[in-house]
């Protein structure tokens, strides 16, 4: 747990403790829609981009892959691995 803060690492393992398996969770800053699925927070869903937006899509992106990976070392430290479930060359990094 180098480096990280473990308030944030215990919040994480208190937030997917309060998900039941199927329940959903998001990050609205960026977008992105986890779904419990067992022992595993499963990335399900990324936000759109529009041209409506005060960023460009690839600052979107950018921002939804580092919140991503965000999400897999905080929660992996907690004891909660975070994968993928969506296809990996249109909707999320591939991990």
């Amino acid at each position: 747990m180098s480096g990280l803060n473990p308030d944030h690492v215990a919040w994480c393992r208190r937030l997917f403790d309060s998900l039941a398996d199927g329940g959903t969770w998001a990050i609205p800053r960026n977008g992105l829609i986890f779904r419990r699925r067992g022992d595993r927070l499963v990335l399900t869903l990324r936000m759109p981009h529009d041209p409506q937006m005060p960023i460009s899509a690839a600052q979107l992106r950018a921002e939804q892959d580092q919140g991503f990976e965000d999400t897999r070392v905080h929660f992996g430290a907690a004891g909660i691995a975070v994968c993928c479930g969506i296809d990996p060359t249109t909707s999320a990094p591939s991990r």
